[in-house]
Order: C-alpha cells, then structure tokens, then sequence
C-alpha cells in the first residue's frame, strides 16, 4: 500500500527522513508516530480509527496486567484484541450466523455483511498478533511494560511495519525504541535493502503475477498440464518475491531510522524437509506461532498425559500432532476464513507430523536433490489450495498438474500471445535463481577477494553503486508505468 506508491516514494519518505534526522533525537518516537498515523489517515480513514483505539487499548492493559497480575486481566486484553479481528476480518462467517438468525435480527444480515465489508481495515492480522504478544510478554514477566504512551504508539504504529509485517515484538525493537544511533553506513544499508525489494517487488512479483492471476482465474478444465505448472511455478516464486519484497524494504527502512527489524526470510525455497521450510518462510510469524500455541498447547496436555502408548503412538509423537494441528488450523484460519485456507494450514499439518513421526529417516537417507524436490512439491502443492477459489477448483487444478491433457487450443494460444514470452520465462530464471543463495554467496566472495586490494574495493564498490541506481530507476520506470498492484499480504 505505502511503499510502492508515487508520492510515497517521491513525497512523504524524503521528507519524512529529511525532518527524522534534522530534528533531536528525543522528538523522533514522536514524528514516526505523527507519520504512521498521518499514512494510515491518508490511505485507509477507518483503520485510523481502529488503530488509535487498539493503541489505547493495549497500553492500557499492559499496565494493568502488571498491577493486577491475574490471568482474567490477561484473558480480557486478549480477547478485545482478537474480538476486533474477527469482528472485521471474519465478518462472512458473522454474516453466516446473522443470516440464520435473520428473522430476529432488526439489521438484515446481508446489509450488515455489506458494511463490514466497506469498514475491512488492511493489516489487522499483523498488528493483533504483535499486541497479543506484548500483553502475554508483560504477563510472563519476560519485558517490563512501556510506560510512556508516545514510545508505545510509536512502536505499535510503526508504518514499515504496520500493514504486512515482520511481526516484531516489543521485545524485538525496546532497545531501539529508547536509544538508537544513526550511522552513514546502517544508512547506505537501508537504502540497498529498500531497493532490492522494491525490484523484488515491482520487477518479479509483479511480472509474474500477470501470469498467475491469467491462468488461475479461468476454469482449470480449459488449462493444458504445461499451463498448469506455468501457473503455480508463477505464483510460487511470486508470493515469495511479493512478501520478501515487502519485507526487504520494511527492514530496509527500519536501518534508516536505526532500527533493527527481525528478518522474515532465510531462503525458504532450499529447504530439505517442510520442517525446515517453516524456519525459513516466514520466520516471525512461525516462531509466533511456536511461542504462543505451539509451546503452551504441548506444555498444557504434556502436564496432563503421562508417558505412555495411545491409539499406537507415543505420547511424544501424539502431543506433537495435536499441538501440530491446532497451530495449524490457527495458522491457516489466520489467513482467511475459507475452506481453502483452513485446508492449507491442515495440509502442513499432515506433513509436519508425517516428518516427525514416520519419516524422519527416510527423509535423511535421501538423495539431498530428492528432499529439495519432494520439499518444493509439497510447498507447490500448499500453493495451489492457498490460491484457488475454492475446495472444487483447487481439485480440479490438481489434476492438470497431474493427469496429463492438451487442455483448450484457443486458450493455449491466447495465453501464449499475451502471457508466454521471453520475458515471462526470462523473469522465472531470474526468479529461481535469486531464491538461492546463489548470488548472495557470489557477492560475498567479491567483497572477500575485494578486500585485499584497495583498487579492487573501489572498483567493485563502484560497479555496485551503478547497479543499485540502475536498478532503482528500472523499479520506478516500472512503478510509473503500471497499474496500482496492493501487495498480496495485505489482505492478510
């Protein structure tokens, strides 16, 4: 929403980083918030709303929870929190009940539908995890609460952090809430990382999501298996270049104004197992979920069932699969209300615990090659459900990836015309080989042979300047010329 937007890029950012660093350092906490909600203000009127009262909301209870110390005051913050979420991101299911009950009801269910629908503030998943874990945080005595309101908001509203993410916690930026040094070199830092995702974001994403919105949005009957796997090949690598786009640029914002944001992505496509995957894809939102259902479901029937065999499993292996399961579910349903989502989070689950309990092995004794493969199949196929309508069309896309067909020849061809060109498959290899480390090893080893001669160092540190502003004048050729397209995150 903000940052690949014109006047974010060409307005609000440069001045907004021109007073950051004019001003005293003590009046910084008090413009990033004055920017966040002058952002927020700007794109979505009712989110304003919404987030001053969340802000209120949980700064207010942080502070009871540590004079009261009772798990009911706990309980309480938590639940208004996850009330709002499903109040206006869960409104169909609302509109479900609210229809059985229309005929008591004085609202008409579809009218109330509507406007709950019109008020969806974007980003609410994401800052209702981070006040969750602050209240619970505060409660576990693992941080003291933040007692001064414009430091609080400040972190809570952050803008590169507000609509999709990282999910930093109070702990994650305290330190850099209270004292941060700015230094030329975090600066330049930033800068890169912002343009890397801004390409990331506008050159890749983008360019392959023209494919993947194109075939997933007709009738996977009409689709050839080629076009098929075209599809979810696109969609793969555009959902991980869109989000890493997007979180590339946060951190890469954060560094500017000397903040050190969690990482969200470590490559998560090279992973060996879907274990291993969820370490990697992202991280802040999966070690979210560890901390915060994972650990205290497992603790909870750990106490409770005592070390035995039941329904042929021991209890080690069942506690991971019930814990596993309900962090899913959770997982899953955090990212929408349909049954497809609800289907992806189960999805993992069966793999996650297939991994555990029975292939574990024979997963390790495998050809490294054949563990990627089965890896990326896996996390293909999680794809799939994440992307169709629903339960009916990802079925029947399943079966074009599978059971060979031609599909339409007037479709094929009218793909091929508008879609299947040299750039599409020239940004696919790109693509592929930038969710490697790759390139990023070769770069470090230019530094280290750079480094041991001075004209080395300023010729490579003179190409790579070039390159950076090569690159950030293609990205803003591409953000100039094309229509708005909202990150994929943001509905989340």
């Amino acid at each position: 929403m903000f940052f690949t937007h014109v006047i974010f890029i060409f307005l609000f950012l440069p001045v907004f980083l021109v007073l950051y660093y004019l001003i005293p350092e003590r009046f910084r906490n008090f413009l990033i918030l004055a920017f966040s909600l002058f952002l927020v203000l700007w794109f979505d009127k009712i989110l304003s709303v919404i987030l001053f009262f969340s802000i209120c909301l949980n700064f207010y209870f942080g502070l009871l929870i540590v004079k009261k110390r009772k798990i009911l005051v706990l309980a309480t913050g938590i639940i208004l929190n996850l009330g709002l979420l499903l109040l206006f991101k869960y409104h169909f299911l609302l509109y479900d009940i609210l229809h059985l009950a229309a005929g008591i009801m004085p609202l008409p269910a579809s009218r109330f539908s509507s406007i709950i629908a019109f008020i969806l503030p974007v980003g609410i998943s994401f800052y209702t995890f981070r006040a969750i874990s602050y209240q619970v945080d505060v409660f576990r005595i693992k941080t003291e609460p933040e007692y001064n309101f414009i430091d609080f908001a400040a972190w809570f509203s952050f803008f590169p952090l507000l609509i999709a993410g990282p999910i930093a916690r109070y702990t994650d930026l305290k330190s850099d809430l209270h004292s941060r040094k700015l230094s030329p070199k975090q600066m330049a830092g930033g800068a890169e990382r912002f343009i890397f995702g801004l390409a990331k974001k506008v050159m890749i994403a983008d360019t392959l999501g023209a494919s993947a919105d194109r075939i997933f949005s007709v009738p996977a009957d009409h689709l050839s298996m080629p076009m098929a796997w075209l599809g979810v090949a696109s969609y793969t690598l555009q959902i991980f270049f869109d989000f890493a786009g997007y979180t590339d640029m946060a951190i890469g914002l954060g560094m500017m104004l000397g903040f050190t944001i969690p990482e969200n992505f470590n490559y998560p496509y090279i992973a060996r197992n879907i274990r291993e995957f969820w370490k990697r894809w992202h991280m802040t939102l999966s070690l979210w979920l560890r901390d915060y259902i994972f650990l205290p479901v497992a603790y909870k029937l750990s106490g409770k069932w005592k070390k035995d065999i039941y329904f042929g499993i021991k209890t080690d292996n069942l506690l991971y699969t019930v814990a596993t399961m309900i962090t899913f579910i959770i997982c899953g349903f955090w990212h929408g209300s349909s049954v497809n989502f609800v289907a992806w989070g189960i999805w993992y689950a069966l793999f996650m615990i297939l991994e555990q309990v029975l292939l574990k092995r024979a997963l390790h004794k495998l050809w490294i090659p054949l563990q990627h493969l089965y890896t990326i199949l896996v996390v293909m196929g999680g794809w799939v459900l994440f992307r169709t309508a629903g339960p009916a069309q990802a079925i029947r896309f399943y079966e074009r990836l599978f059971v060979y067909s031609t599909g339409s020849d007037s479709l094929t061809s009218y793909f091929s015309f508008f879609i299947i060109n040299r750039e599409t498959f020239m940004v696919l290899a790109v693509a592929a080989i930038l969710s490697t480390p790759l390139l990023s090893n070769m770069k470090n080893r230019m530094l280290e042979l750079s480094a041991g001669s001075r004209l080395s160092g300023i010729i490579f540190y003179l190409f790579h300047s070039v390159f950076l502003f090569s690159l950030f004048l293609f990205s803003l050729s591409y953000v100039t010329a094309q229509t708005y397209n909202p990150f994929i995150y943001f509905r989340f």
